[in-house]
């Protein structure tokens, strides 16, 4: 029987490379795909995952599951004006991508999903066979 810690047990992060897209010839630049930062509780009742997602709105959130992997990806756009003729700019518009690997203790199917003030919480219970229960122990 081989032991984990309890946030490993309850959700592990697959690798995520951050990738820059090459600045254009013109004063603009171009998308930047952004590793959001994560915060990963586990609680008695399952996993809280928060993840800063600043500039992305409901609309252009995106969250997937497949096999266990748990996919958020969200777009952000900086909305500059098309009369503003900016010297130089880092980031025009950018996304946000980040993916876990959910433990088979964790129920996929009820995640609950949150986003206020750039902040995306997400509440995945545990499964029912694995919720701490209290066994009775009963007098012979």
């Amino acid at each position: 029987m081989t032991t984990n810690t309890a946030t490993e047990a309850a959700v592990k992060q697959s690798n995520n490379e951050v990738s820059t897209a090459q600045q254009g010839s013109n004063a603009r630049a171009q998308s930047l795909e952004l590793t959001p930062a994560a915060d990963i509780h586990e609680t008695k009742e399952g996993a809280v995952i928060y993840i800063d997602l600043p500039g992305v709105s409901k609309d252009t959130l995106d969250i997937n599951i497949d096999s266990d992997v748990l996919t958020i990806k969200g777009e952000v756009n900086l909305n500059t004006p098309d009369d503003l003729n900016p010297t130089y700019m880092d980031v025009h518009a950018g996304f946000y991508s980040r993916k876990f690997t959910l433990s088979s203790e964790l129920d996929s199917a009820k995640i609950d999903a949150n986003l206020k003030n750039g902040v995306l919480k997400l509440e995945i219970p545990r499964s029912e066979k694995h919720k701490p229960r209290k066994i009775e122990v009963k007098a012979a």
